[in-house]
């Protein structure tokens, strides 16, 4: 059973600025071994718990 679809996009530079901005955001969001990653593969990554996210929460109003 579907009970929520979420789509989330990020761009990259943005995301780069955001990173730098706020220093403890990485370790925030990403476990150790996915802060090993390209940024662009953090971003992706950040993109789909996003999306998650919103499609786990879709349908709580």
């Amino acid at each position: 059973m579907i009970d929520g679809i979420g789509i989330d996009v990020v761009d990259i530079e943005r995301f780069i600025s955001s990173l730098e901005r706020t220093p403890g955001l990485l370790e925030k969001l990403f476990t150790p071994a996915e802060r090993t990653k390209p940024v662009s593969s953090l971003a992706a990554r950040f993109a789909a718990k996003e999306a998650l996210a919103k499609a786990l929460s879709a349908g709580k109003g």
